[in-house]
């Protein structure tokens, strides 16, 4: 082998928290022109397949094996185009056909830093229009010197310390994949799943693809942490709705394919009513602080906050009467719902007409980690 043919390949990125996840962010002008390249260069990042990915920068979670891809848009009244892919862990596979709000936070600080977006004080409006659901998210960013804030008093379940406030707002985030919010045209149906029997669900598709899970119906409290990832036959029974749902939705023809065709779309969200729990930081969540409590399931594991799209969704499965959502939540006269997740609570903003969903609201907090060349063999 020659020299030449020895030498590792490097691209220029950014490493940023959004949220509760992380990801390795790419100029879309600093990768090649044909995108099937693409899926190669990001298992090679993230160091997939590889349950340790101990050859790349993936943290072995669905939460930090994460890419984005940014570039100045050409879209009239948008100031980006943000194209997510969520790469796998344990199979050679990068998926795009869902977006990841925590990481959409990080869009607007990252078009800033990086030149494309004038920054302006004290606040900076960014349109991001993103390209896996061709939905539009309007941050509003805390801007001081030129540059994205990064400390600030904000405070988000999931993430250690304060920084600065990111307000996000998904706008009329129903039909990202199908069309439809509701792609069966139920509001709540009966699985009959294979093995186990009868499951009562929602399927929605707003912000992202989600099914709708009752905790009792899986035979759990809905509380559990990580210990659910070793509870085999209840992970095999979500799988298996999951699956099931996938197939209602046009992913795949055969609910077995979920597992390796459609990994990231229908997200999983189990519900409860609202009750106490300890978190992930053994802090006592109150039932009288929430209005629902929630789980989420990503890339077949416990998500240990709460996917932002996913909040947007159950926040407006919250506000439709006849969902199974609907039916559990604690009602109240604002147009907030507060989710009790694994890391705590966070609170949706929901603006609804009626049954139509015009924009779900999220804050969040974001910050660049690390700037340079990744480099890939």
């Amino acid at each position: 082998m020659s020299e030449k043919d020895q030498k590792q390949r490097k691209f220029p990125c950014v490493y940023m928290r959004g949220g509760t996840s992380k990801a390795v962010f790419f100029h879309q002008e600093d990768l090649p022109a044909d995108e099937n390249e693409w899926p190669e260069i990001f298992m090679k990042v993230m160091g997939t397949p590889d349950v340790k990915q101990i050859d790349g920068m993936g943290g072995t979670v669905s939460s930090t094996s994460k890419i984005a891809v940014i570039k100045k848009s050409d879209r009239p009244g948008i100031d980006v185009d943000y194209t997510f892919r969520q790469v796998d862990i344990v199979i050679p596979r990068v998926d795009g056909s869902a977006n990841c709000g925590n990481i959409s936070s990080a869009v607007g600080p990252y078009a800033i830093d990086e030149g494309l977006v004038p920054a302006v004080e004290p606040i900076t409006v960014v349109r991001v229009f993103n390209t896996n659901t061709n939905k539009v998210i309007e941050e509003h960013v805390r801007v001081k010197d030129g540059h994205a804030c990064m400390y600030g008093d904000e405070e988000i379940k999931g993430v250690p310390g304060t920084g600065s406030r990111i307000d996000m707002y998904f706008e009329d985030p129903a039909g990202s994949r199908t069309g439809k919010l509701f792609p069966t045209g139920l509001k709540k149906e009966i699985f009959d799943v294979p093995g186990y029997g009868e499951a009562e669900v929602t399927v929605e598709d707003c912000s992202n693809p989600v099914v709708f899970i009752k905790a009792s119906d899986l035979g759990i409290k809905g509380t559990e942490l990580t210990e659910l990832n070793q509870n085999k036959d209840v992970m095999e029974h979500i799988e298996r709705i999951r699956g099931m749902a996938a197939v209602k939705m046009g992913f795949v023809d055969d609910y077995m394919e979920a597992r390796t065709k459609a990994t990231s779309a229908p997200k999983v969200s189990i519900i409860s009513p609202a009750q106490d729990y300890v978190n992930m930081d053994k802090v006592t969540v109150k039932a009288e602080d929430m209005d629902l409590c929630v789980r989420a399931i990503s890339v077949g594991a416990l998500h240990k906050a709460y996917p932002m799209t996913v909040a947007v969704a159950t926040g407006a499965a919250a506000k439709i009467p006849g969902t199974i959502v609907y039916d559990m939540v604690k009602h109240n006269d604002t147009d907030f719902v507060r989710l009790g997740h694994s890391s705590g609570v966070t609170e949706v903003d929901m603006k609804m007409d009626g049954e139509k969903v015009l924009k779900g609201g999220v804050t969040r907090t974001a910050r660049r980690i690390m700037d340079g060349y990744v480099y890939i063999r």
